[in-house]
């Protein structure tokens, strides 16, 4: 195993201007656009075959076995619904999303080629979900929709190679961002902008600069498809691994690759995540393991073990002032792993899921008191709240009936509170529902921290082992309500 090299070790100046100038320089025009030729000249759009299956899927696949007959219920416990409010589809689920500015509204993204907007109120401890605008025009699956960092931009990607910007406040098509010719599998707008970038199938990325539809940039060279990607330097450079087992770092401007790092996994990169301030990337692959790259070198910083399944999600947390970094990694085995930002010491395991289902895909909180706390979601039909500093479950989200696909939370004070967040959480499902749960969340107190799971030592990850704190599963009690409004989470 590599030697561990801290964060702060590879933390250097980047010689050109940062992400408000790429974003300024796309605003006025300044940057070549792309001609596609002739339409005649595309590739055809393939399907994902929805129509063909969908008599199928009636009665059960031939040769397909449910969740639920790998996974077990949750301990065998009788179903129970927690949710405050819930919104439904035709076919499954398939991304959600809340708006940065304005946490009353939600889109939603479904296998039955639509998306939707949703406007959200609370009244007597339940949650209305009020259609806001059908955003229609996508003639497959509609994979994951995203907002611009502003709020003022809705973006959705779908299986028919087209990625469509809608506006915010109307819900109203603005523009149909065409080129790929492959399905489109995931999109991120620019952190700081209104550029957006798409991985397809067509084992290309593109960048187009959403206010005028104009292609930016396509960015050519992987040979399989572009199944993860991430800005990273805060929108100046990105990151884009492959089925093909290889990292690229491009230049956005140049659309020129920067570091070619071939066959870094043995399996296909699924999972991808830049650091905050480092030129340091993280990937995670089908072969179960994680590595850390040093962009501006392209050499391998650690491998990080411990997953024993195809690693689905990671990523770093937005630390506080003063408070300690971290990086997770979340898997089909039922795990989280959480490391030390900086060392890549392994801190602790998350296990609640383990035996009852895989994570598909996990979040950050985002603020700066619950800095340390993720959510989940899960095959096993479940979300669950972790304090990831001390290893606890804090809150299990149950309502679902099938697959939890995808997930957003958004924190907002709570009525009646004083400086006490609310925590709201909507999920996307395979039971063609979105679900809306909250949790009032309890501020750390002060020596909160010193229970915290001690890092383990590097000696340990290398045989795969976890500390005997780290290993052990919490479960922390929500106090009852009994006017029917989401319970309190002690740290």
């Amino acid at each position: 195993m590599p030697e561990h090299k801290s964060a702060d070790q590879h933390m250097q100046d980047v010689d050109w201007e940062g992400g408000e100038d790429l974003d300024e320089e796309f605003r006025q025009g300044d940057c070549v656009e792309v001609d596609l030729g002739d339409a005649d000249e595309d590739v055809p759009i393939e399907s994902d075959g929805d129509e063909e299956i969908e008599d199928a899927n009636s009665e059960g696949e031939i040769g397909v076995l449910k969740d639920t007959d790998i996974y077990s219920d949750d301990d065998g416990e009788p179903y129970v619904d927690e949710c405050l409010g819930s919104v439904s589809h035709t076919q499954s689920v398939l991304s959600v999303a809340f708006s940065p500015t304005d946490p009353s509204i939600m889109v939603t993204g479904g296998q039955d080629d639509v998306a939707v907007m949703w406007t959200l109120s609370e009244r007597a401890g339940r949650v209305t979900c009020t259609q806001r605008q059908r955003m229609e025009g996508h003639t497959d699956s509609v994979v994951q929709v995203a907002f611009s960092h502003d709020g003022k931009y809705v973006a959705t990607a779908g299986y028919d190679c087209t990625c469509k910007i809608w506006a915010a406040d109307t819900g109203s098509l603005v523009h149909s961002l065409e080129g790929p010719s492959k399905e489109i599998e995931w999109i991120l707008w620019h952190p700081k902008g209104h550029a957006i970038l798409a991985g397809s199938n067509d084992t290309m990325a593109w960048m187009w600069w959403a206010p005028t539809g104009k292609l930016m940039q396509i960015f050519a060279g992987h040979a399989q498809s572009v199944s993860a990607g991430c800005w990273c330097l805060g929108g100046k450079l990105i990151c884009t691994g492959s089925d093909d087992k290889s990292v690229i770092v491009w230049n956005p401007r140049a659309g020129t690759p920067q570091q070619n790092i071939k066959q870094v996994h043995e399996s296909a990169i699924v999972s991808m995540c830049s650091h905050p301030d480092a030129p340091i990337v993280v990937a995670g692959s089908n072969d179960s393991v994680v590595k850390v790259l040093q962009i501006e070198t392209g050499k391998v910083l650690a491998v990080l073990p411990g997953h024993t399944d195809s690693v689905e999600c990671i990523a770093f947390n937005t630390p506080a002032p003063g408070s300690i970094s971290l990086l997770a990694t979340a898997s089909m085995d039922g795990k989280v792993l959480v490391w030390e930002g900086r060392s890549f010491d392994l801190r602790c395991t998350l296990k609640e899921h383990i035996d009852k289902g895989g994570i598909v895909k996990f979040k950050w909180l985002n603020a700066p008191a619950f800095s340390s706390w993720l959510c989940t979601c899960s095959t096993d039909h479940t979300l669950r709240l972790f304090n990831a500093l001390t290893g606890e479950c804090a809150q299990t989200f149950r309502g679902h009936t099938d697959t939890v696909l995808d997930f957003d939370i958004s924190l907002r004070a709570t009525t009646g509170t004083q400086n006490v967040p609310s925590l709201q959480v909507a999920s996307g499902s395979d039971d063609c529902t979105c679900r809306v749960f909250q949790a009032v969340l309890e501020a750390p107190k002060i020596g909160e921290l010193a229970r915290a799971v001690p890092a383990q030592a590097p000696a340990d990850i290398e045989a795969g082992q976890t500390s005997a704190a780290a290993s052990t599963e919490h479960t922390t009690s929500i106090s009852p309500q009994t006017d029917g409004s989401p319970g309190s989470l002690p740290v």
